[in-house]
């Protein structure tokens, strides 16, 4: 009772102490101007506005996911915090323009977020700690074919920091499903009696007497993988909603097409209406104006740091300072995407067509950094004003390795009913690592979903993504 009683008050804490360090951190940064003496009209100022300023921050948290990050890294937590200030500090210079009496000097201006991600880097990690204190650990059972199982349970326990502990799998040996004979390994004397090991988990039975290992093991959640059929799949959350067990269900692409459905009505029948995997006509209008406004006021913004980044590449290693290369876009059509060239010249003249990989040694000292800054981007803003991509959207892939994916995965023909993008909704949700299929499944979520509010989303999560090394490729 004591825990769930201070589980309650630590989310209005934390919401309350964020809002007064973000504006502590304006009042400090006056004291170091003024000291003791801040003259009457910044300090009316100020108080006129810190309403604005305070809902402003309180905004950015929410929309960073501040609020209800257990699953996340402090790496994460952290980049989240670098955005939020650095986008409050836009807020509150656009508040000193349009509003003529916010009285803010300069200094106070920059100084402000230098202070606040201080207070807030060292009030965040502080709550991190006893948020995960005061959460108890949650019982999670996977179910799913036995390689599928146990992939997904070793990325619950690692990405949730502790939190999910899972107490077993649930498999399908079915070859129809792809599972196979599971081979089992004799238990060992003093081992857990709940049954031999797949790789670090016990294997608690197969998927017909599910029921009965739900029964016997009583866990908080239950996460089912994506490649049992539909069948297996109803009869799993049957037993759950029957046990009133949480179930979360990992989307194969029928699960997708029917995300964002609507339901109508045909007579008396209810029916959901699955709408087509493409954006609409008149929303790629708005799209397209987006993209010619935002590149070529990026292309102005950052027009001296390309010519620095030509210099160096030409004065690190021999070769074009551009880097060409044939992908495919909107409805397969190739097209040539620019880069600053961050390999040797010829990198795959001997090799072939190979994906880069995260230490590849190709790549060039100066090509490390401006990869690892994201600066090698900036020329396919050339391609979106060209036509050939958008700002947001799926990567544009190589003809060699769309073909190849095609064959291990038909459903990646449907991620190019859309027009290739600079960063997109696999990028910010997912990581270096991931898989090309869970990459898919986030592109095809992306078309599903469009609004250009989503677009303007993405863009802001691109800037977190970018601090963060293994977040994006």
């Amino acid at each position: 009772m004591f825990v769930q009683r201070n589980k309650g008050l630590f989310l209005p804490a934390l919401v309350l102490t964020d809002l007064a360090l973000v504006n502590f951190g304006y009042i400090l940064a006056f004291f170091i101007k003024f000291g003791w003496n801040i003259p009457r009209e910044n300090l009316t100022a100020y108080l006129s506005t810190w309403p604005w300023l305070t809902v402003s921050a309180l905004a950015l948290f929410y929309f960073y996911r501040l609020y209800g990050g257990y699953r996340w890294r402090w790496a994460e937590i952290f980049a989240s915090l670098i955005c939020v200030v650095f986008f409050q500090a836009m807020s509150a210079m656009a508040l000193s323009f349009l509003l003529r009496g916010f009285s803010f000097p300069r200094s106070v201006l920059l100084s402000a977020p230098f202070i606040q991600l201080a207070l807030l880097g060292l009030w965040r990690r502080l709550a991190w700690h006893v948020e995960r204190g005061l959460l108890c650990s949650r019982r999670v059972v996977v179910v799913g074919q036995p390689r599928e199982a146990a992939a997904l349970a070793e990325k619950l326990e690692s990405v949730a920091g502790g939190v999910m502990k899972v107490c077993g799998l649930v498999v399908d040996p079915s070859p129809a499903n792809g599972g196979g004979k599971i081979k089992q390994p004799e238990a060992e004397p003093g081992s857990d009696p709940a049954g031999p090991v797949q790789g670090r988990w016990p294997v608690l039975g197969e998927l017909s007497n599910f029921c009965e290992c739900l029964e016997a093991v009583e866990p908080d959640q239950v996460f089912v993988c994506s490649n049992l059929s539909h069948e297996d799949k109803a009869r799993v959350v049957y037993a759950c909603v029957d046990k009133d067990r949480k179930v979360y269900l990992v989307p194969d692409l029928y699960d997708i097409m029917l995300a964002q459905a609507r339901l109508e009505q045909v007579d008396d029948v209810p029916v959901f209406t699955v709408g087509r995997l493409v954006i609409p006509e008149e929303s790629l209008v708005i799209k397209r104006l987006m993209d010619v406004v935002l590149s070529l006021a990026a292309l102005a913004v950052t027009a001296p740091l390309c010519l620095l980044a030509a210099v160096a590449i030409k004065l690190d290693s021999p070769g074009p300072v551009l880097y060409r290369q044939k992908r495919l876009t909107l409805q397969g059509k190739p097209f040539y995407l620019y880069k600053f060239r961050t390999m040797v010249d010829n990198a795959e003249k001997e090799s072939g067509p190979v994906l880069a990989s995260e230490n590849d040694p190709r790549v060039t000292r100066v090509g490390r950094f401006l990869r690892t800054a994201r600066i090698d981007e900036i020329p396919q803003l050339l391609n979106v004003l060209k036509g050939d991509m958008s700002i947001v959207g799926p990567r544009p892939e190589r003809p060699f390795f769309v073909n190849e994916f095609i064959k291990e995965t038909p459903e990646y023909i449907y991620r190019m009913n859309v027009k290739s993008g600079i960063t997109g909704l696999a990028q910010i949700a997912g990581r270096y690592s991931t898989n090309p299929e869970i990459k898919l499944k986030y592109d095809l979520l992306y078309t599903k979903s469009y609004s250009p509010a989503r677009d303007l989303a993405i863009l802001l999560q691109t800037v977190k993504v970018m601090l963060m090394k293994d977040r994006a490729s």
